[in-house]
């Protein structure tokens, strides 16, 4: 018996210490900021000489520090992208990839904290910042856009979705909400009790009517496949699914079956 008392003390032990690791490290398990990199922002002005700085004040004063790169249609603007990247992703990632989309003004801001933006990320802050953001670029296109989400980010593109009106919605990666995904990789621990943020994306898909594209990675470690599935079924709107064979979550936008599904939806005119 004093054995067993040992191994299920020494368990215990551990459980509350797995526990309280997660509790007090949720925020850097969920926001990964990077510095800016100087040296990638003057490659990346280097190969798109027409990008823009693309400043962005939020009305509680913070600044977002990010990037525009407007196309023509004609005489006007095409519509804007506007992307909301993964919890680790850098502005300047997204604008990499500005090649692939070739027929849309692309912009992409840095969450607070990210980068050059200012301040603290947050559930709440980074969902008004979105909001603020698509704003801002869809007034520099004359008229309304597009929004794109990976991971974290589609959470803050369903948002916008459901806030504003939109031309479509492209999700890479998505979930139904951070509770749910965190119960995915801890189904030991009482994750609704440790959260103290739970990015619900399904009450916001349940409002939006625009048409959306959810590409997902096969070979998806982060994110499983039924969060996705959930998001998608919660989708109010018309919606089309696409499955990428042997993607992962960090290299699903690298594979052609995800960027040519993103461009064909883009330049649908049956939307």
């Amino acid at each position: 018996m004093g054995v067993i008392k040992l191994v299920l003390g020494f368990v215990v032990i551990c459980w509350l210490g797995i526990a309280a690791f997660v509790y007090f490290t949720q925020g850097s398990l969920l926001y990964q900021p990077h510095p800016a990199d100087a040296m990638a922002e003057t490659q990346l002005m280097n190969t798109n000489p027409d990008l823009q700085v693309f400043l962005v004040t939020t009305p509680g004063g913070q600044t977002l520090s990010g990037w525009f790169l407007p196309r023509k249609r004609g005489r006007a603007f095409a519509p804007a992208l506007v992307c909301y990247g993964g919890n680790a992703e850098d502005a300047t990632d997204v604008l990499k990839m500005a090649k692939e989309f070739p027929d849309v003004s692309i912009a992409a801001v840095n969450y607070r904290g990210y980068g050059r933006s200012t301040g603290v990320p947050s559930e709440a802050a980074l969902k008004e910042d979105a909001l603020a953001v698509f704003d801002q670029a869809t007034a520099m296109t004359g008229g309304n856009g597009f929004v794109m989400g990976r991971s974290l980010g589609s959470a803050l593109a369903v948002h916008v979705a459901a806030n504003r009106e939109v031309l479509g919605v492209v999700l890479l990666s998505p979930f139904d909400s951070i509770r749910a995904v965190a119960r995915d990789h801890y189904p030991f621990l009482p994750v609704s009790l440790l959260l103290k943020e739970r990015w619900d994306c399904l009450t916001d898909a349940a409002k939006v009517r625009a048409k959306a594209l959810v590409v997902t990675a096969n070979q998806d470690g982060v994110i499983d496949g039924e969060r996705s599935d959930a998001l998608y079924d919660a989708w109010a709107g018309p919606k089309q699914r696409v499955r990428v064979p042997s993607a992962g979550h960090n290299d699903l936008i690298n594979f052609p079956g995800c960027t040519q599904a993103v461009r064909y939806y883009l330049n649908d005119p049956n939307r």
